[in-house]
């Protein structure tokens, strides 16, 4: 990733609805190059663009952290790619310290994490223990809702 490549990524952090022809225009480059520099940007996994909301603005879900210990070291990359597929989970990391993997999902309101716990992270196995926290109030976080999620106050 050289310079040019970091200015486009920072333009689209700023605003992903920037067009290619307004991004070229700031960096007094080509549209091509813009275009080619995005697809190769993502086809390589260093970049997408979505759309985020604010955890709160998702009806009947809440932020849920989960720290977990896993029962042998070596089967630790596995377990968190496995977690790290399920749709709920915004992010699983393997981390120093009390936990060998430290997760985020968003999770039904109530019921939601003992759900979650019971059913698809127990089916994964090697889970030796986990802690469940549950996130009061985030500042500075953006989630990627599922399909079937409602954003908003919940009127159309």
């Amino acid at each position: 990733m050289d310079k040019l490549d970091k200015k486009i990524i920072f333009l689209l952090v700023k605003d992903g609805r920037n067009s290619n022809n307004e991004i070229a225009r700031l960096l007094s480059v080509s549209e091509g190059t813009v275009r080619n520099r995005i697809r190769r940007l993502t086809e390589s996994g260093v970049l997408k663009v979505a759309g985020l909301v604010a955890p709160e603005a998702v009806v009947d879900k809440e932020l849920v952290l989960l720290g977990i210990k896993v029962a042998v070291s070596k089967n630790l990359s596995a377990i968190a790619e496995k977690i790290a597929q399920r749709p709920e989970v915004q992010a699983a990391y393997i981390t120093t310290g009390r936990y060998d993997i430290v997760v985020e999902a968003l999770l039904t309101v109530k019921y939601g994490p003992i759900e979650f716990l019971c059913g698809p992270l127990a089916a994964i196995g090697g889970i030796v223990s986990t802690e469940t926290f549950m996130v009061m109030k985030s500042f500075k976080k953006w989630i990627i809702p599922q399909p079937n999620d409602t954003a908003g106050n919940g009127k159309d």
